[in-house]
């Protein structure tokens, strides 16, 4: 059989190409008679619009059915646990800046509780136990014996919910154990960006604490006025939140799901877990990296200003928002955020949407081969999870480079009314805090080298520069932005343009 990789993208623009296969070539077929073959065609197309494709939306929907079960009416898309962990950072930054959190007196309370979102989440514990209760059966907010609230952590049009209260989420997830350095060994022989003391696996966690500790002590000092922004001038919400989305989601994707030597050497031939799930383990393997990317599974039938502008989407008309297939999350909202500020476009979001569907497709239509009896199979999904990683990480360094053109004017308005010190705390730490997430991917995927990301981390500092500094470190702090800057756009060849006015 024969199937096709095409450049797809959003019909209400050009799609710039991205580099696919581009010769016809034998891959054999698992099973069956020896001398049956399958032929992989792989089709470069030039840079078109969708409609020039002759294509349907439904080409662009990250969907796919049943292969184990031959069954077109099953889905074998399965990606509740990644959602329940990006619901679960959701709601750590809502409750962190939530009255209840600033209104707790106690700090080994504040402290707990912050844990228990974090590490302990919705793991499946003993309800009746109050010590072994999860966000299942309580309410971090209220402390009542009843399943705590989504509504507080997402913005939505205003549909209902189809997964209204963590009850009704995947059991038995937490964002601690999927943290880099938990789950997997971080990427580098050194945690980079921020000096953290301890065993190595064990910083980036070892950070996570010492950022929940500042926090509990802001929320229980007695003085209102201190909430989230420490006197040195960090947003512990906005470095908590940022960081969890490189330290647990573009980690897991980068260095286990879509990892070459890892995730993506699964089998493909039969159900997953001892044939008792409708897909097969290479299949969810790579649903758990789409999965982290956050993107609804219609992502590309939006525009750019459509998709940043609203999060949700009633795709099937039922007047309800099902989290596992039209919502949109973190790394897929900014990605798109970028491609809206471009000044010269760029199409990170529809590229990394693409190599997801594009390498779904590839795995699908070879059920019956495993990755490790081809290495041409192997390495046709291996590229787009390269595309999707590359595009992914560049929305990443993007994101960095505009938060260092708002922290640029922060300090351009020191001394005058316009100058917040809230909104400068806040965008220095989103700087900081997606710039950390840039250290987790492997070689031959990173595009930005290990000096270079230390170098970039030395200009940031582990602190803002405030208005009370001195005119010549005020000065040489923008000069140390601009350079990290500089670093960033030579890294990921950026155009000028864009650098300069994301």
């Amino acid at each position: 059989f024969t199937f096709r990789i095409f450049e797809l993208g959003d019909p209400m623009k050009l799609v710039k190409g991205i580099s696919v296969l581009s010769a016809a070539i034998m891959l054999a077929a698992c099973g069956g008679d020896d001398d049956e073959t399958k032929i992989l065609e792989v089709e470069k197309q030039v840079p078109v619009a969708l409609a020039e494709l002759g294509l349907t939306g439904d080409d662009t929907r990250y969907a796919f059915s049943s292969k184990v079960l031959d069954d077109a009416n099953t889905s074998s898309v399965a990606t509740t646990g990644q959602i329940t962990r990006h619901l679960l950072i959701n709601e750590l930054k809502n409750y962190i800046g939530s009255g209840e959190f600033q209104g707790l007196t106690d700090h080994a309370t504040a402290l707990a509780n912050l844990n228990f979102i974090y590490a302990t989440g919705t793991k499946n514990l003993d309800s009746s136990n109050a010590a072994q209760a999860s966000l299942v059966s309580v309410n971090v907010y209220t402390e009542g014996a009843e399943a705590t609230s989504v509504n507080t952590s997402v913005k939505t049009s205003g549909a209902t919910l189809e997964q209204s209260l963590f009850s009704d989420l995947s059991t038995d997830k937490n964002l601690k154990g999927k943290l880099a350095g938990q789950d997997n060994d971080l990427t580098h022989a050194e945690f980079v960006g921020w000096n953290v003391a301890g065993d190595l696996q064990e910083q980036p966690n070892a950070l996570i604490q010492t950022w929940f500790d500042q926090l509990a002590t802001l929320a229980t000092d007695g003085d209102v006025d201190t909430t989230v922004v420490t006197a040195e001038g960090l947003d512990l919400q906005q470095l908590v939140q940022k960081f969890l989305l490189g330290g647990v989601t573009y980690s897991q994707a980068a260095e286990d799901y879509l990892k070459a030597g890892k995730g993506l050497l699964q089998q493909n031939s039969t159900g997953d877990k001892s044939n008792t799930k409708v897909y097969t383990t290479l299949e969810h393997q790579w649903d758990e990296g789409f999965g982290y990317f956050g993107a609804a599974q219609d992502y590309l039938a939006y525009t750019d200003v459509e998709m940043a502008g609203q999060a949700d989407h009633d795709t099937d008309e039922n007047g309800q928002i099902d989290f596992y297939s039209e919502y949109s999350f973190g790394n897929s909202v900014n990605a798109v955020k970028r491609d809206k500020g471009a000044t010269s476009p760029t199409y990170f979001s529809e590229n990394a949407m693409m190599a997801f569907i594009q390498g779904r497709q590839i795995i699908q239509d070879n059920f019956g081969t495993n990755p490790e009896d081809s290495p041409i199979f192997h390495g046709a999904i291996v590229r787009q999870a390269e595309l999707a990683l590359n595009n992914w990480e560049n929305s990443i360094a993007a994101t960095v480079i505009h938060y260092i053109n708002d922290v640029t004017a922060d300090m351009d308005n020191f001394g005058t009314e316009e100058y917040s010190l809230a909104n400068h705390a806040k965008h220095w730490s989103e700087m900081k805090g997606f710039a950390l997430g840039l250290q987790f991917s492997p070689v031959g995927v990173a595009q930005i080298s290990l000096d270079d990301l230390k170098a970039v981390h030395a200009h940031f500092a582990e602190a803002p520069v405030l208005s009370t500094a001195s005119a010549e470190d005020i000065a040489a702090y923008k000069t140390a932005l601009l350079d990290a800057r500089t670093i960033l756009k030579t890294a990921y060849s950026f155009s000028a343009e864009n650098v300069a006015n994301w």
